[in-house]
Order: structure tokens, then C-alpha cells, then sequence
């Protein structure tokens, strides 16, 4: 064989394993990438089950809490239309009743209304004169009535509370402080979902507002109170994943809908993929490795055999 068959030959064999090795390369590339993808959202939907059961736990806690809130204070207004019932006009009109009443039930104002809705006494003077709540004013005709609400006076909330007086027609109103009620509904906001529930340890959990796409929650605390970038039209479905442009770069975008709730998950293609990188990047470098070593054998077979040819002419 001559030299430059041998050449040829050899050039041919390095050839074939570079052109093996690239093809290794982009079929682990390929299968890598897509078994990381398909971990990270089964690892996602797994953790977003634990999360719809947060949100779950936290609406029924916030509801037996409004629920508990509302029959103490209803049981405060009817027992105090009560004591009123058991008085003369005349005593519950004086002022010092009135107060004393408003000690015993903690609260902030009472004030009582006839039968056309007109406040006609209080432990606040300044409301003699006004009118009973509007929204009790269609209940001045019922023997029996007792409701409780929560509401902004002056952006303070407050509880206001009324009860009907039964045979001496009218109705005690009570305003009670909100200030208890806020910090218990405060014990069980939202705003520190995505921190207690961190859905993958990269990228960003966030808990959006159904209706308006708002941040409620997120671990981005700049975001919260933001509304969503993304495009509205990505949020018809009760579930879905698909791609952005970031600042990052490339990002997966996965979400699913809870209740009013929107849970979402923002995870950068650079993290979904940093397992399959590394493991291409050792494979580009052993395959480097190897290329070179087998370039360097080659060398040495070609010039032993070129050593033989001259020595056998």
C-alpha cells in the first residue's frame, strides 16, 4: 500500500469518528434536553397539587374565621336589643345608658333608630340627628333582623352591627374596631405564598390574581401588585406551558389555574437545561480527548509504515 493510500485510509477512519462523535453529541443533546424538560414540569405539576391545597386550607380558614367573627357579633347586637327591649324609652334615650351599654359590648359607637330610621339617641351625640345605614333601612319593618357587616369608614374598616328592637320598633346600631379582625386576616394573607410554597428551585413562583392578573404573591417581591406581562390570550385555558423572552434569555412559562386564583412558575431554559449542558460539555471535551489521542496514534501507524517503505524500497 502506498503512502498516500495510507494517508487516505486514516483520513477516512478520523474522519468517520468525528462525524460519530458529533452525531453522539446531538442525539444526547436531543434526549437529554427533552428528559430535563419533561422533569422539571412533572416535578412542577407534582408541587402545584401542594399548593392548590394551601390555597384550599387558607379559603376555608379565612371563611371560618369571617363566619365566627360574624356570629360573635350578631350575638352582641341581639343581646343588646335585648337589654333595650327590657327598658322604658325613656331610659335607653339618656346618654349614660347607652354608654354603659357600649362598655359592656366593646364597642366603639351605639345608637338606636325609631321606626322611620332616624338615629334618636346615642352614645356619640354627634350622630343624633343622622340616619340609620342604608342597608339596614329596608329592615326597619322586620320583628326579627340581625345583621353584620364589614365595611370602610373613612378607609378605616370597621363592623357594624344591627339589630331589630322587636315591640319597640326600630333598631340598635353598634359599631365595632375591625382592628382584630385585620391582624387575624392578615395571620392568613397570600402575599408570602410564593416564598412558603417555592414550586422549583430556580426561576420564579408566583400567585396571580385570576381576573386582573395581578402579582398577589411572588418570590420577585418587585413584581407584586404588578399585573403580567405575558399576553392575556396565554391565560384562557385552566392549564398550560409555553415560552417567553426575558431578560434571562429564553424561559418556560407554566401555569394552572386555582379557585380566583393563578398559579405560575417562570423558569429560565438555562436552569432547565444546566444538567444536559454539563454533561454535553464533558462529552465535546472527552470526545476532544479522544479525537486528538487517535489523531496522535494515527500519526505514529503512518510514519512507522512510511519507516517500512523506505526500509523495503
Amino acid at each position: 500500500m502506498s503512502k498516500k493510500q495510507i494517508r487516505k485510509l486514516y483520513a477516512w477512519i478520523l474522519i468517520c469518528l468525528c462525524l460519530i462523535n458529533f452525531v453522539m453529541i446531538l442525539v444526547a443533546r436531543y434526549t437529554i434536553g427533552i428528559v430535563s424538560k419533561n422533569n422539571v414540569i412533572v416535578s412542577i405539576d407534582q408541587n402545584i397539587a401542594s399548593a392548590e391545597s394551601y390555597l384550599e386550607k387558607n379559603e376555608n380558614s379565612v371563611s371560618l374565621l369571617m363566619n365566627e367573627f360574624e356570629d360573635e357579633y350578631a350575638t352582641k347586637a341581639r343581646t343588646a336589643a335585648m337589654l333595650l327591649e327590657q327598658c322604658d324609652a325613656d331610659d335607653y334615650l339618656e346618654e349614660q345608658t347607652l354608654e354603659e351599654l357600649r362598655v359592656i359590648e366593646d364597642a366603639e359607637r351605639i345608637s338606636v333608630a325609631d321606626a322611620d330610621g332616624d338615629i334618636i339617641a346615642s352614645s356619640n351625640l354627634s350622630e343624633e340627628g343622622d340616619t340609620l345605614r342604608e342597608e339596614f333601612q329596608s329592615h326597619l319593618s322586620d320583628n326579627v333582623y340581625t345583621k353584620v357587616l364589614f365595611l370602610l369608614e373613612d378607609d378605616t374598616p370597621i363592623v357594624v352591627a344591627a339589630s331589630s328592637l322587636g315591640s319597640q320598633s326600630g333598631m340598635i346600631q353598634i359599631i365595632f374596631s375591625a382592628d382584630m379582625l385585620v391582624s387575624l386576616l392578615k395571620d392568613a394573607d397570600l402575599s408570602d405564598f410564593a416564598d412558603d410554597i417555592s414550586l422549583y428551585p430556580f426561576g420564579t413562583t408566583a400567585l396571580l390574581d385570576a381576573e386582573t392578573l395581578e402579582y398577589i404573591s411572588c418570590t420577585d417581591a418587585s413584581l407584586i401588585g404588578e399585573t403580567v406581562v405575558y399576553d392575556e390570550n396565554k391565560f384562557e385555558k385552566n392549564k398550560n406551558c409555553f415560552d417567553v423572552i426575558t431578560d434571562e434569555g429564553k424561559a418556560m412559562v407554566k401555569y394552572q389555574k386555582s379557585g380566583d386564583y393563578i398559579i405560575l412558575i417562570t423558569i429560565p431554559y438555562s436552569d432547565i437545561y444546566q444538567t444536559r449542558n454539563t454533561v454535553i460539555g464533558w462529552l465535546i471535551g472527552c470526545s476532544i480527548v479522544c479525537l486528538c489521542i487517535m489523531a496522535l496514534t494515527i500519526r505514529m501507524v503512518i510514519l512507522q509504515e512510511n519507516k517500512k517503505i523506505k526500509n523495503n524500497p
